[in-house]
């Protein structure tokens, strides 16, 4: 995602260019989406917060500062929103082993196979699903520096200029919240 061409569709935007508002849309849509859907664990709270924070960001275009990138500003907004979201409705906990809902129906999560041994693959699956439980349990703080951070590959000077916090903060709640997760898991291993 190139920042200048981002600025370019930006500036058609402002000129009202509804093709620019759907390709700038369609550049960041999966990538805000996967993010929302990691914070609140719900595909269809994760859509339709994704929506609000498409929508907030477009309608305060004229906001935009130019000097920092779009997608910095974009997901400053949707974590924001889903911080909200779950400081108002307090966490509710979701099964990883329900069903999901789709377009056709639901489904089981599954897997992939790329290996044809089982246990393997159910010591993976059951690893992620440490993971995710464990990541939840994490304070919002650290979860969402966290998916900043790993699960959307941003800099640390980018999550500073999202979460607006000191290049020093960020750096320190990343080593917290690795130590928070490490500790966790390592206590969920024992219990298992």
């Amino acid at each position: 995602m190139n920042a200048a061409e981002d600025r370019k569709l930006i500036r058609r935007c402002l000129q009202q260019d509804r093709q620019a508002y759907e390709l700038l849309l369609r550049r960041y849509q999966d990538s805000v989406y996967n993010y929302c859907l990691r914070m609140l664990r719900n595909p269809g709270l994760a859509e339709e917060v994704a929506q609000e924070s498409f929508v907030r960001t477009l309608t305060r275009l004229d906001r935009y500062d130019e000097r920092y990138p779009f997608s910095a500003w974009l997901f400053k907004i949707a974590t924001n929103l889903c911080i909200d979201h779950l400081r108002k409705n307090k966490r509710i906990a979701y099964s990883l082993d329900e069903d999901v809902a789709g377009e056709e129906g639901s489904y089981r999560r599954e897997v992939a196979s790329e290996g044809p041994d089982p246990s393997e693959e159910t010591y993976i699956r059951e690893r992620g699903r440490l993971i995710d439980r464990a990541i939840d349990d994490l304070p919002e703080h650290y979860r969402s520096i966290l998916l900043l951070r790993h699960q959307e590959e941003r800099s640390y000077e980018e999550i500073a200029e999202i979460l607006d916090l000191p290049l020093g903060t960020v750096k320190i709640r990343i080593h917290r919240a690795r130590e928070q997760l490490k500790r966790r898991l390592n206590r969920d291993e024992m219990l298992a």
